[in-house]
């Protein structure tokens, strides 16, 4: 009988064990970047995702703020006028509203685009692991985990908004692009630039951990789900100019 009950509180205690960690808002967001693992573990349980977004957004409206502040997009929006051979008058028009507000609400533009990736990026997983793969996780752990790998991929943004005010341009490249010189690339380099790029490449690979870890999956599952979302961004940064 003691044998018997030494055995349950033995499962018990293991059962205990297994339990994911808990872990607050501001200790995950710390944690994808220390302890990625183990911060999905957490999140498994109990997905978030509304701080992870307001951390992102936040960084992207300042990033945005930082860019337009310095003229790096007035640069760019004139040198694609002039590649068009827009008329002079067309072009002092345009310079003038982009020296004015103008350039701020613009500068929001970025934090929507951003709202709107993420929310595609989820279904995008969702569809790859629940409906293609059988995974069984809901929509909202979808959300969290490219949540998550977009706050990862804040040093990539942050590197790329310092090479542009310092060039003056935001045809940064930060993948075998960078070593090719200069800033205009073929559609195909511009892939294979995107494909190279290691603060992106550590982003995507957090998403896939945390597909795995969550759908309890190996790292290839993970990986395999990610996929075609990561396909999706390179064919984009084709289209880029």
């Amino acid at each position: 009988m003691n044998q018997d009950t030494a055995q349950i509180d033995a499962s018990a205690a293991a059962g205990l064990l297994k339990e994911p960690p808990s872990m607050s808002a501001p200790a995950t967001l710390i944690g994808i970047f220390t302890k990625p693992r183990t911060t999905f573990q957490a999140l498994s349980a109990r997905p978030r995702v509304l701080a992870p977004i307001l951390l992102v957004l936040l960084f992207q409206l300042a990033l945005g703020m930082v860019l337009a502040q310095s003229g790096v997009i007035k640069n760019d929006m004139v040198a694609q006028l002039e590649a068009k051979n827009t008329p002079p008058e067309q072009m002092d028009r345009a310079v003038g509203m982009m020296e004015g507000p103008a350039k701020y609400v613009i500068a929001t533009f970025g934090p929507i685009a951003v709202v709107f990736s993420l929310l595609v990026a989820a279904a995008l997983l969702y569809f790859m692991a629940n409906l293609m793969l059988g995974a069984k996780l809901r929509y909202v752990h979808y959300l969290c985990i490219a949540a998550y790998g977009a706050v990862v991929g804040i040093p990539d943004q942050l590197v790329r908004t310092a090479l542009a005010v310092s060039r003056g341009t935001l045809m940064v490249n930060l993948g075998i692009g960078a070593f090719l010189g200069g800033d205009e690339l073929t559609g195909i380099m511009r892939i294979l630039d995107t494909a190279t790029d290691p603060l992106l490449l550590w982003a995507t690979a957090i998403e896939a951990l945390g597909v795995a870890v969550m759908a309890r999956k190996s790292f290839g599952f993970g990986v395999l789900v990610v996929l075609p979302g990561f396909v999706l961004l390179l064919l984009l940064s084709s289209l880029r100019h």
